[in-house]
């Protein structure tokens, strides 16, 4: 019976989402993962070797670059920081070397490239794109040095856009230990029961994923991997801290920052999940009602927010993401 949860929602959503299609043009699009999916051959440039040796030596270890994922507004210009370094330990900076900026989506027939860069002395660098149309768009990053890469995504939204925010560890994870054993590579983390589909019927009816994580940025990657390999997630809005002390001490701050800063976009947060109090207050303070906050776990209804009644996301999926109504996005 489980099973059959998601082909039945898959199936309504579609069928809501089919008389949302004629609509005016002012009308919310439903994010086209399909086509990032179905991108064409990328051809990596030339290897033009590292400026500085040691930075040759350097990246003999383990690269853990990341890009930082933006939700911008038809007309706004999206700044798409990208971040690379090296080493599971002493995640050295990657100074003072080039860096080959590309972009695919949307409307965009073939990669474009969009530029040369430069990292800076904390290893990043920014990439301004402007004249994006609304889609979902991803630009790849390589580091011209050794072909190493970073990818970053950037979703263009029409007013109105709406969104579901998922908090990862304890959330989706069975717990926070879990990070810990997936980024060290002892075992993939262990997913919530329902977590998977929780996810995913929130997708097929429309609404554009938003993953928060106070997980700092070098888990990126291999959070990206486990949100598609063990919950088949699609590609879609990834935000983790810049910083160690971000994550620790101002969880809260942060993830109410990141909520503005889509919500100036233009998206409309209608749910939030968590798990933690500083869940419960990021989200509320980033503008999404405490009716609205479901929390799972030890805090299951704290602070006025919504409890998950067990472990697992089932009954939910049935007593309330089932009789949630399509987002009425255009596909």
């Amino acid at each position: 019976m489980i099973k059959q949860l998601l082909p039945i929602l898959t199936a309504s959503a579609l069928t809501l989402g089919a008389a949302t299609s004629v609509s005016a043009n002012d009308t919310p699009l439903c994010t086209d993962f399909d086509n990032l999916d179905n991108a064409p051959y990328f051809y990596y440039p030339d290897k033009d070797g590292f400026r500085f040796f040691w930075n040759k030596w350097l990246s003999a270890d383990i690269p853990f670059h990341m890009g930082h994922d933006t939700i911008i507004g038809e007309g706004q210009t999206a700044t798409v920081v990208g971040k690379f370094d090296y080493g599971a330990i002493a995640h050295k900076d990657l100074e003072f070397e080039y860096v080959k900026a590309y972009i695919y989506g949307g409307e965009i027939s073939d990669w474009e490239y969009i530029g040369k860069y430069k990292t800076n002395s904390d290893g990043k660098i920014y990439v301004d794109v402007d004249g994006l149309d609304a889609g979902h768009y991803q630009v790849k990053m390589v580091v011209v040095g050794d072909l190493s890469e970073a990818n970053s995504y950037i979703t263009v939204v029409k007013p109105g856009t709406k969104a579901v925010v998922f908090d990862i560890d304890e959330t989706l994870t069975t717990s926070d230990l879990e990070q810990i054993l997936d980024y060290t590579g002892i075992e993939a983390a262990d997913a919530r029961g329902g977590a998977a589909e929780l996810v995913n019927n929130y997708v097929a009816k429309g609404y554009h994923p938003l993953f928060i994580t106070a997980r700092t940025y070098w888990y990126a990657k291999g959070t990206r991997h486990w949100l598609s390999d063990h919950l088949n997630v699609p590609e879609a809005t990834l935000r983790t801290t810049l910083s160690n002390e971000t994550g620790l001490f101002k969880t809260a701050e942060y993830k109410a920052a990141v909520l503005e800063e889509v919500t100036a976009a233009g998206i409309e947060v209608v749910r939030a999940y968590g798990n933690a109090t500083t869940d419960i207050e990021g989200f509320n303070q980033g503008g999404v009602p405490l009716e609205e906050i479901y929390i799972v776990g030890k805090n299951a209804g704290a602070m006025g927010s919504q409890a998950i009644d067990g472990e697992d996301y089932w009954s939910h999926l049935y007593s309330i993401v089932e009789d949630t109504p399509d987002s009425g996005c255009a596909r």
